[in-house]
């Protein structure tokens, strides 16, 4: 962990989101190493305050804004200006570099992702969504952007679906299509129920009669792992 977008990745991980970083620059720094903690081999962000070397990559941004003829000489209230200032410019800088790589469609997926959790999709979706994991927030935002591209489709319920809940079995009636069984095999609960709630809302299709069975599959003749006493659904 040693560049700023390394930095913002691991505070994520970390549980800290990266607005609540303050990057401040060094008064020690190392011409070997962006970051500044106390412990080389620092793996895990314990504290938002984050000292680095402003010099290491960006010193054509930063040798005159924090000379010191301009920062040291400076009465107390500019001092503290150009600290938030600093702080400000290493988080653009950050974004940048995360973004370094990124194809178009995943610009646009993580755009789709921010406007979940600030509920542009509704409040109840953004709360819900805000529960699932990073890894599983990408996954619906990237399916919901495929929607975008290509209009609603059963296809999308179904991978997202089974993305989120993975022993999931969808069945679909063959003389009447728009009529799907699905089978979570989860037990209902308030988490469960919501995550269920979040891809029926944005993703099922209009017109689809659904039925959904939980932990309880219903019976099919022939098939023994659905035919065991106590654990048949009422169809």
């Amino acid at each position: 962990m040693n560049f700023i977008w390394d930095i913002t990745l691991q505070a994520e991980r970390d549980g800290i989101e990266a607005a609540e970083l303050f990057f401040r620059p060094t008064e020690a720094p190392s011409p070997c190493y962006e970051q500044s903690f106390a412990c080389l081999n620092q793996a895990h962000i314990t504290d938002p305050n984050i000292d680095i070397n402003p010099l290491y990559r960006f010193h054509e941004i930063f040798q005159y804004f924090l000379h010191p003829d301009v920062f040291y000489f400076l009465e107390k209230e500019s001092q503290q200006f150009i600290l938030y200032a600093f702080d400000a410019i290493v988080h653009w800088l950050a974004e940048v570099d995360l973004c370094h790589g990124m194809t178009k469609r995943e610009f646009y997926v993580r755009q789709v992702r921010r406007e979940l959790k600030a509920g542009v999709f509704g409040e109840r979706a953004a709360k819900t969504f805000a529960s699932l994991t990073k890894e599983e927030q990408l996954a619906v935002a990237d399916e919901l952007y495929q929607v975008m591209e290509s209009g609603s489709g059963l296809d999308s319920f179904c991978r997202i679906l089974c993305q989120l809940f993975p022993a999931a079995i969808v069945y679909q009636v063959k003389k009447h299509p728009q009529v799907i069984y699905i089978y979570l095999s989860r037990e209902r609960d308030v988490t469960t129920n919501a995550r269920w709630e979040l891809l029926k809302d944005l993703f099922l299709p209009l017109g689809f009669e659904i039925r959904v069975f939980w932990d309880k599959h219903f019976g099919i003749m022939g098939v023994d792992e659905t035919m065991r006493l106590d654990k048949i659904a009422i169809f």
